[in-house]
Order: C-alpha cells, then sequence, then structure tokens
C-alpha cells in the first residue's frame, strides 16, 4: 500500500504527532470529524469518549506501578476501538501499543510483543516512514526484542528506524536519541564499543539539546556514554560525564536511586584504577548499599559485588574478600539462568506514552 508522504497526506497524518498532553485535541479533531459525517453506523461521540477515559486510566495506572490495572484498562479500550462503527486502525494501533507496553512492564515480553508489532504494522501500512508513531512502535518492539535476548532481530529493526527517521523532516529527535540509545545498547552487550560509541554522543548531543542538561533523562546519556568510554580504559573522558550525571541524579531521582547506584560503581572503578582504594571503596559500599535495598535487580548487585572483590583483592584483604565471595556465589547461582540481554550498567530509555494513533482506517479483516 502507497503512503500519502505529501500534501494532504501528510498533513492529515500529523494529527498524530503531538505531546500527550494534547491527546484531548486529537479526540476533538475526531469528534469534529464524526460531526461532519452523519451516515448511521459510524464513529459516536461516546465511542471515542469511552476510548480516551480508558487509555487515560492506563496510563495513570501505569505511573502509579500498577500495572495489571492498566491491562485491564487498555483491553477495555481495545474494545471500545473494535466497536462496530469504529473499528478505527488509529486507535486500534495506539491501544495495542499501551497494552504491549502493560504487559511488557509485567515481564510479559512473549505475549507483548506480539500486540507491538500488530501495533508496528498498521502504523507501517497508514503513515510515512520516520515519523514518530512508527518510530515509537519500532522503539518498542527493539526493546522487546532486547529483553527476549533476541538482537539478531533487533539491530536491523533499529538501524531501519534510525535511517528512516534521518531522512524525514518530521522525525522527533528525542524519539530519535531513544532508537540511538537502544542501538548503542544492544552494541555494548557485543563489546562493539567503537560502534555503540558514536549512537550514544549522538543521542546524547540531542538529548541536551532538546531537554537541556538538567534533564534526568539526558543524565541517562551521559551515563551511557561514560561507561562506554570506562569499558574502552577511557577513565579520562568517562569521569567528567559520571559526575554530571550524578549531580543530575541527585536532585532529579534522588541520592538512594538506582540511577545513583549505576554511577557509583562506574566512579569507583576508575578510583580503583586510579590508586585511590579508600576513595573507590567508599563508592562501592554506597553502591551496594542501595541496591541491597532495590527488590528485583541481584544482577547489579552481582557486578558491584564482582567489582568491589577486584579492589580487596588488590588490597590482599583476604577476610573482608572472603565474606564478599560468600556473597557473590549464591547470587551467581540464581542469576546463571537469567543474565538479562542488556548489562545493568546502561541506562534502557523509558518508552513514553505513544504520541496519538495512526491515520484512518478499518482494522484488516
Amino acid at each position: 500500500m502507497n503512503r500519502p508522504c505529501s500534501n494532504m497526506g501528510l498533513a492529515i497524518a500529523l494529527l498524530l504527532f503531538i505531546p500527550l498532553a494534547g491527546e484531548a485535541q486529537t479526540i476533538q479533531d475526531l469528534l469534529d470529524a464524526h460531526d461532519r459525517r452523519a451516515p448511521s453506523g459510524t464513529t459516536t461521540p461516546g465511542d471515542l469518549t469511552d476510548w480516551n477515559a480508558y487509555n487515560r486510566s492506563g496510563w495513570r495506572a501505569i505511573g502509579k506501578g500498577y500495572f495489571d490495572t492498566a491491562e485491564r484498562e487498555f483491553r477495555a479500550a481495545i474494545r471500545v476501538a473494535n466497536r462496530p462503527g469504529l473499528q478505527d486502525t488509529r486507535l486500534l494501533a495506539r491501544s495495542y501499543a499501551d497494552f504491549a507496553w502493560s504487559l511488557q512492564k509485567q515481564g510479559r515480553n512473549a505475549e507483548a510483543e506480539a500486540h507491538a508489532r500488530w501495533a508496528l504494522v498498521a502504523r507501517e501500512a497508514l503513515l510515512c516512514p520516520g515519523t514518530p508513531a512508527i518510530a515509537q512502535s519500532q522503539n518498542q518492539l527493539a526493546t522487546l526484542y532486547l529483553d527476549l535476548g533476541r538482537q539478531a532481530e533487533a539491530e536491523p529493526l533499529l538501524r531501519r528506524s534510525i535511517e528512516e527517521q534521518g531522512k524525514s523532516d518530521r522525525a522527533n529527535p528525542v524519539e530519535l536519541a531513544r532508537s540511538r540509545t537502544l542501538l548503542g545498547l544492544l552494541l555494548t552487550t557485543q563489546r562493539r564499543y567503537a560502534e555503540a560509541e558514536p549512537n550514544f554522543a549522538r543521542a546524547l548531543e540531542a538529548r541536551e539539546r532538546v531537554q537541556g542538561p538538567s534533564n534526568d533523562e539526558t543524565a541517562d546519556a551521559l551515563n551511557n556514554m561514560a561507561w562506554t568510554y570506562l569499558e574502552q580504559g577511557k577513565d579520562d573522558q568517562a569521569r567528567p560525564l559520571f559526575d554530571r550525571a550524578l549531580k543530575v541524579y541527585f536532585r532529579t531521582r534522588g541520592e538512594s536511586s538506582p540511577s545513583v547506584a549505576h554511577v557509583l560503581d562506574g566512579l569507583g572503578q576508575i578510583l580503583s584504577r586510579r590508586g585511590e582504594p579508600k576513595e573507590a571503596e567508599a563508592n562501592f559500599l554506597r553502591s551496594i548499599a542501595i541496591w541491597e535495598k532495590t527488590p528485583g535487580d541481584e544482577g547489579s548487585l552481582l557486578d558491584v559485588l564482582r567489582h568491589y572483590s577486584k579492589l580487596l583483592d588488590d588490597q590482599g584483604r583476604a577476610e573482608d574478600l572472603g565474606r564478599i565471595k560468600a556473597r557473590i556465589a549464591p547470587l551467581r547461582a540464581k542469576l546463571s539462568l537469567a543474565i538479562p540481554a542488556i548489562g545493568p550498567w546502561y541506562r534502557v530509555p523509558d518508552l513514553s506514552p505513544p504520541a496519538g494513533p495512526p491515520s484512518a482506517g478499518r482494522l484488516p479483516g
């Protein structure tokens, strides 16, 4: 199917590319369109009001961490979008993407994949390559692939997304930064740091330009860039980025956040290699204390313990080293079959709510 990528077709598609705060205008535009068409059996204002209510309720639940509630609300939104006379692919694609996100937040990635893929296929059939709604779906599906360990499928999807967004004058720079970050994360897991570095650098540049140097997602980009330098032994380049990220995290996420723990771990390694064991140990211990209070992230705790054990070994502190190794062994056994596809040092970008459903059309089949 040929997509309208210029003139009126593009103008219609642009209805979608608004922030979530402007979603009410999207719904109002759909209501106005309803008022202009009178045939029976078409969309009713009640349908759109119901869909909007379920959709917003679902995202409020996600914001509070009630993912099972979000799943129920998004499922209800799908039922509304499938009502006779509505069955609008715009709403369905948005609803399926949202529903997939609620499943992914519950760790049900295999279930989420089918819904995320449907949303992407629907949007690609209706919209121009590189537009934000398509990029959001591509990033969502790539994140699922990474969580499922299917890097061979994630990489070409992300490269295609980056290429399409780079050619589009409608691309969202923040969404493009997410795509570059995800590709950088994938490459780091394969130790392809030389390829990862420019992707992280361009993502960081976009974050600083669009969101500002004090934004927490800019700090995530700083952290990713710093870890890539650290893994290559470029400590002098990594240190100032860690320091900048830490200042932002202290202010935006708190001194006991997992983001702070990641940075402290990196700083501990740099200080250890610089021959500053006392300062290194202080950072490792602070990081460990945070991870011990963070349920469900034993992988990150294991990594800091391993880095700390190396410092103790280098200092010949056999008794302290023995205590740490005793903690490492059960964690390693527990995680041996559940190592995440992406290392814990890198900050995966959160997917924001997709910015509105794709342009109009009926659900295939």
